[in-house]
């Protein structure tokens, strides 16, 4: 089943905004308007011209107050094609279409291993991309080249190195937590 809003009174008086201008229906299955008012209750109007080939539906005029749910029967016999649904208010000021394209539903192959391919799926998923450890990994060198030439006379430099060693460690982590998925 398909679902379209359409927003009645949204922008203004009578005006009609819809969330897509084509609807892809599978035959034998319905398409859903969603009707939403968002102003003073409202006539509209739904109709199609050329869709006699694919509906039952030619016309309905519709009292809108509120939300309102109205499905649209899409014949099982019907094949492959194009129809328009035109939308209406304020008893014709305004007029809005939308394309619905039918096609014959497609069996979907479901791979016997469904479970496998999930699992694989979720541990690509988890880990970072590789380049966004780059500084973890150069944080640990510096860690250490820091640890064998530690020494009394070096404490100015050790508190640098030890800020310079967990700003790096926590660059890496910031970026490995907010990368993207990998795609390899």
């Amino acid at each position: 089943m398909t679902v379209v809003d359409v927003h009645l009174n949204r922008r203004g008086v009578n005006t009609i905004e819809l969330s897509a201008r084509e609807a892809p229906v599978d035959a034998g299955s319905d398409l859903l308007i969603r009707l939403k008012n968002y102003g003073s209750p409202t006539h509209a109007t739904i109709r199609t011209q050329n869709g006699h080939g694919f509906t039952d539906f030619l016309h309905e005029n519709l009292y809108v107050d509120g939300d309102i749910d109205y499905s649209i029967p899409i014949r099982d016999s019907s094949g492959d094609g194009v129809f328009d649904l035109e939308f209406i208010t304020g008893y014709g000021a305004r007029t809005t279409r939308m394309k619905v394209v039918v096609s014959k539903a497609c069996p979907v192959c479901i791979p016997e291993d469904d479970e496998e391919v999930m699992e694989e799926e979720q541990v690509t998923r988890n880990m970072p991309h590789m380049l966004t450890l780059i500084p973890c990994i150069i944080a640990c060198i510096t860690y250490l080249v820091w640890l064998s030439f530690r020494g009394a006379t070096l404490a100015p430099v050790d508190a640098f190195v030890t800020v310079f060693i967990i700003l790096l460690l926590l660059i890496g982590v910031v970026t490995a937590c907010r990368s993207p998925e990998p795609s390899w």
